[in-house]
């Protein structure tokens, strides 16, 4: 009697163990860490960022710090941590705040909320090809442009899909390549004689976000402007920007 109880016990500690092993998934498999975050962190950036507007670029060129400042728990009891935003027009320049947004790392998602909008930047487990919404948890459309005539474009009026893309593959950039990365595709890249759209992002793992790429252009075409007598691939207005890492660490 006193075997066949201990077996028992034996089969329900083991049975206990398989049960931890499937509910506790091993974090690098998942991709938790090409998002890592902790109070300390920080990271920057060597920032392009044109405006356009009659087919004139407006460019700025500045560097932008990234800081994890502060966690608190919310309302839900999810862990968020509040990350500062910096800028400096160069090296020798003292930072100057700039923003504020707030980010929560759950087992399932990247949740990143900025001006009170949330938005979905990467989901878990990885998964190459695996698409998402990343405007799930707010009310917005795809962001647009308001045209020189002040008519809402209708190219943009979607809500926005993300999708992984070269996921564990390498990635150069400038002098630096990181060996395992993977690329998020924001909405589908598209050019045509109204627009132009290519915006990604490049997560390294145990690194973070290490290149992004904002590309958005409204040609002059007839549905943007009744008066559009330009030449075909006038730009209208847009916004281009890129950011790629130079440092990070941990204060």
């Amino acid at each position: 009697m006193r075997k066949a109880v201990l077996h028992l016990v034996l089969l329900a500690g083991l049975l206990a163990g398989c049960e931890e092993k499937i509910a506790d998934p091993d974090p690098r498999a998942a991709g938790y860490d090409y998002y890592p975050v902790a109070i300390g962190d920080f990271r920057i950036y060597n920032v392009t960022d044109i405006q356009y507007r009659y087919n004139v670029g407006d460019t700025a060129r500045f560097q932008l710090q990234e800081r994890v400042d502060t966690s608190f728990y919310d309302q839900t009891n999810t862990l968020n941590y509040k990350i500062v935003r910096s800028i400096r027009p160069d090296a020798g320049s003292p930072w100057v705040d700039d923003s504020v947004f707030v980010v929560a790392k759950t087992n399932t998602m990247v949740l990143l909320t900025k001006d009170n909008t949330p938005h979905v930047k990467l989901v878990f487990p990885v998964k190459a090809g695996e698409s998402w919404l990343g405007d799930a948890y707010n009310n917005n459309k795809a962001n647009s442009y308001t045209p020189v005539d002040g008519r809402r474009s209708e190219y943009y009026l979607s809500k926005e899909s993300y999708t992984y893309d070269k996921v564990g593959e390498p990635f150069t950039i400038g002098d630096k390549t990181y060996p395992k990365t993977l690329t998020v595709v924001q909405g589908t890249p598209t050019e045509s004689w109204i627009g132009f759209d290519d915006r990604q992002e490049v997560y390294a793992e145990d690194i973070g976000m290490v290149y992004m790429r904002y590309n958005r252009i409204v040609y002059c075409n007839q549905m943007e402007s009744s008066k559009c007598e330009y030449a075909i691939g006038y730009k209208l207005n847009g916004h281009e920007r890129h950011e790629i890492l130079t440092s990070y660490g941990h204060k």
